[in-house]
């Protein structure tokens, strides 16, 4: 991963309240971020979207709480048909 190690962008995403990252992978520009879910504020939503175009989603959690949707972000192969932590030297942080 450049821009940040794989250890302090996971610890971002559990201590520092929340996710809010830019990164490119394999030439994309993505966006992650997290916040109270609209309809349900009780609820945690965090998502992973593509910056341009159409704001595709690659991965949506709505969960109990932050920590409840990184663990689901470990181990979802969003990363074409990778996880987070197999895709990571092809990383970079442009933001977070």
């Amino acid at each position: 991963m450049k821009g940040n190690t794989l250890a302090d962008f996971m610890d971002d995403l559990l201590v520092s309240g929340g996710p809010e990252k830019e990164f490119v992978f394999r030439g994309k520009r993505y966006f992650m971020e997290s916040q109270p879910y609209d309809i349900n504020p009780t609820l945690t939503e965090f998502v992973i979207f593509e910056c341009f175009g159409e704001e595709n989603y690659i991965f949506r959690c709505h969960g109990e709480n932050n920590a409840e949707c990184v663990k689901q972000f470990e181990t979802a192969k969003i990363f074409d048909g990778l996880t987070i932590y197999e895709a990571e030297r092809e990383i970079e942080v442009l933001y977070g």
